[in-house]
Order: structure tokens, then sequence, then C-alpha cells
């Protein structure tokens, strides 16, 4: 770890600073404060249902200001796997929502769609709420043909207004490799691809940088792995006593019950 304050602060997004369309508790100005000391503030999601610019939207109709180059969500980090990865002119079919669509398509990426019956070199996986029988046959089939699984995240849940809990993308991710007998490679938290990314785009060292998030096995996982500061916030799905119990790489090096509690940076520095 980096002597001093923290330079950088990664917040995750479903469960931190909203539940749906609920702002948490002293999420904006948290942001407002971190940002006046100095602090450069980012956002990572596994959520890949929507856009970077989506949640620009949907975080300034918050009070919370940030550009889209500031977030980066798992179809963000999924389209820079495949500029990486995939050679040129091959076809990713997607299981998914408007915003890895476009993430994708934006990357130059060549998505096809639902109804196309040729052969695809990737299946990408992620939350699709109109998830059906006809995508798990269209899925399996072409990863049994040999193309390459991705999923853009594994989590089982996501929270939502009310404390309620919403079948997440892992759901999905889980019924193709049933179906297909392939476990897939994984983008998002807890693995550490996107967010050595938002690091790499942030200039950031991580012993410099703090991830604040709701998930012992995702967030605080991955922070532990790349060596961040890791604060876990009760406002989402682990709470404190799941954080008592849990295996020594998803403890948390602070539990908050509130963001506002992170204007005390003295824990880091101690």
């Amino acid at each position: 770890m980096v002597n001093g304050p923290p330079q950088t602060y990664v917040f995750d997004l479903d469960g931190v600073i909203y539940r749906g369309d609920e702002p948490q508790p002293h999420a904006s100005e948290t942001v407002r404060e971190l940002k006046r000391r100095g602090r450069r503030v980012f956002f990572l999601t596994n959520n890949s249902s929507q856009s970077r610019e989506d949640y620009q939207v949907k975080l300034a109709g918050m009070g919370i200001s940030a550009r889209a180059a500031d977030i980066m969500t798992s179809a963000y980090a999924t389209a820079l796997y495949l500029i990486q990865n995939a050679s040129p002119g091959e076809r990713v079919y997607v299981v998914g929502e408007a915003g890895l669509a476009r993430e994708l398509d934006a990357a130059g990426i060549d998505v096809v769609r639902d109804g196309y019956s040729g052969e695809v070199e990737y299946v990408v996986v992620g939350l699709d709420r109109r998830f059906n029988y006809d995508k798990l046959v269209r899925a399996q089939q072409a990863i049994l043909a040999g193309a390459k699984f991705v999923a853009t995240n594994r989590d089982a849940t996501f929270p939502t207004e009310g404390g309620a809990l919403m079948p997440g993308g892992g759901a999905i991710v889980s019924a193709i490799e049933t179906a297909s007998g392939v476990r897939p490679v994984l983008i998002g938290k807890p693995e550490t691809y996107a967010l050595q990314k938002l690091l790499e785009l942030a200039g950031s060292a991580p012993g410099s940088a703090v991830i604040v998030g709701d998930r012992l096995d995702t967030d605080i996982l991955v922070g532990n792995r790349l060596g961040m500061h890791t604060v876990l916030v009760l406002t989402g799905v682990s709470d404190a006593r799941a954080a008592a119990a849990v295996a020594p790489e998803m403890k948390p090096g602070r539990i908050i019950a509130d963001l506002i509690d992170l204007f005390d940076e003295s824990w880091i520095m101690a």
C-alpha cells in the first residue's frame, strides 16, 4: 500500500450509489466532497445491461457528475477484451440487453442478433430480462460448435428498490454453462480484468486506490486481489455478519454503514 491519503476512489453502483432508481443516502454529497478534496472518482459495475453513457445520465439524475470515461462496466470491459482477443471479422452472438450490444457495436465488434443462423466465434452473456429457451438453445449450440463462451459477470443477484434482490446475469450464465458443459471466461468482478483496465485508464496505482462495494465475493475480493484499500458499505447485498465469517481473501479493510463515513480517511493512513 502507498502511504498517505488515497488519490483514487472506485465505487460500485448497484447497492452502493443506488438501489434501482433510489439513490443511497449521502451518495451525491460524498462524491462531491471527495472531488473537492482532490480525489479522483470512478465507477465500476458488473451490470452489463446499460452503456456507459446510460449510466452517466442516470448518475446525473441523482446529482452526481461523471464522464463516460469515468465509468467502467462489464459490458465495456468485454468490448476491450474482444478488441484484444478476437480476430477481425469474427462474429459475436450476444445474450444480453441493449447496453451490452451498444458497447460492442461501438468498439467495432461484429454483433449478430437473434434470428441469425450462421456460425459465430464468440457467445457473450450478460443480464438479459428477455432471456428465453430459444436464446438458451442458440447459445448452447454455438458453444458446442466451438464458439468461445464469455460472461460479463456471474452475480447471482442485484439489489433493487425497497431492499429487494432480483436475479442477476450470473443466473443466465449458469443456465448456459449447464446446457453447454463449458465454463466461460469471466470479465467482471471478482476477476481483475475490468478493474485493472479502469486503473490503467485512470493512471492509478492499486495501492493508492480505494474500492467501495456492497458485495464481499466481488467488490472486496477483486480489490484485495489487486492490493487496493477495500471498503464494504452495508447498503446492498453483504451484511456485517457475513463480513465477520468470510474467508480472509474477502475481508474488507473497513466496514461502513453509510457512504458519508468515507470522509474519515484516517484508517487508510494508520
